[in-house]
């Protein structure tokens, strides 16, 4: 929309005040000044209504002081670039992750269709606001609410860094998530029912006896199907996971159990993924139709390849094993997640569960 210099009036150096001013409502202010013979306009919005007049004119001559120095020394923000274009330019250079896959699905569902047109430089922090409490009202949980500001605040960092905008709308503005500790009741039994579940239904196939008994170390279904051979070390017996979700590497025990099996695997097919589509030789997509096989077996309604983590935690609590090493096998770099101790260490974490799983399913895992 054009700028109309008539709506304003006069109130200082190149600043210029909205004539039908209401101390009830929000202020618009115009800078209007001329460097190096070229103008530059621009209206501003003081929404702060506990504020007086003066005190508005005031923040209002600082702002406008706060822009002329960005001009001089050529660091303007990029007063045109959209939300929806600032994701685009952030998203191409984020490494291959499943969070990062997933990312513009939210930004495409949650954040586009309310303020993917909004200015960078012009969202405000009660606009953000505004969207997490119109998704509260349709019913979306606290977890989802969370991934937009997941996806929102990195977004404004890289726009600092790449100076597109000075300010950051949600810096102040965080979701609670309900704890949620999800406690499998006999898990212990219902661990080894799994266990000789899957090692009976594949007892012919080491590629998805591996996949699945991969579940029992803690891995969550994306940080296996992505595994590298290279990131496996047969002969030392370890792995390590170089995208995993804090964006740590970490450093796991390869249980001998699993070991074997990748070793049985012919050493052609040892080459970039470790669990790929037998037809396409890409990454597997869908595992749903093995998983309902195993659900079927076990007679366990709840089971998924992330149920494999509950009840691995919730079997190794029941054996006594310490929070920190309960932190450390599930991957969590902050032991918050789990309960407030001070240090974390996976690849202990991870021999001295596999040691608990040796007693619960009778023969060696580790």
């Amino acid at each position: 929309m054009a700028i109309k210099k008539s709506d304003y009036e006069r109130i200082a150096d190149n600043l210029y005040i909205q004539k039908d001013y209401s101390k009830d409502k929000p202020t618009k202010f115009l800078m209007d000044f001329t460097y190096q013979r070229k103008r530059y306009r621009k209206v501003i919005t003081i929404d702060n209504t506990l504020w007086d007049k003066r005190t508005r004119i005031n923040e209002a001559k600082k702002r406008l002081q706060e822009y002329k120095e960005q001009i001089i020394q050529g660091k303007r923000p990029n007063e045109k670039i959209t939300i929806e274009q600032l994701f685009d330019l952030y998203i191409k250079n984020q490494p291959d992750t499943d969070w990062n896959r997933k990312k513009p699905q939210i930004f495409e569902r949650y954040i586009k269709p309310y303020i993917g047109q909004t200015m960078v430089t012009q969202l405000k922090p009660f606009e953000v606001e505004k969207l997490l409490k119109r998704m509260e009202r349709q019913g979306y949980k606290p977890r989802t609410r969370k991934q937009v500001l997941e996806i929102l605040k990195p977004l404004y960092k890289f726009a600092q860094i790449n100076a597109i905008t000075d300010s950051d709308p949600t810096k102040f503005i965080n979701v609670k998530i309900p704890p949620q500790k999800k406690i499998v009741i006999d898990a212990a039994n219902k661990l080894k029912i799994i266990y000789e579940t899957i090692t009976r239904l594949y007892e012919d196939d080491p590629y998805y006896q591996a996949l699945f008994l991969f579940g029992f170390t803690g891995r969550r279904k994306g940080e296996v199907l992505g595994l590298q051979w290279e990131h496996i070390d047969l002969v030392n017996g370890y792995y390590w996971l170089p995208n995993t979700k804090p964006n740590q590497q970490q450093r796991y025990p390869l249980p001998n159990r699993i070991k074997e099996l990748l070793l049985s695997i012919p050493m052609g097919e040892k080459k970039g993924l470790v669990f790929k589509s037998p037809v396409t030789g890409k990454k597997l997509s869908n595992i749903e139709r093995q998983v309902k096989k195993i659900r079927k077996h076990t007679g366990i309604e709840e089971f998924s390849f992330h149920y494999m983590r509950n009840v691995l935690v919730s079997a190794m609590a029941e054996h006594g094993l310490d929070t920190p090493y309960l932190s450390g096998i599930l991957g969590h770099t902050d032991i918050n997640t789990i309960n407030k101790y001070l240090t974390n260490n996976t690849f202990k974490s991870g021999e001295e569960a596999y040691h608990v799983i040796d007693g619960i399913i009778g023969q060696a895992f580790s």
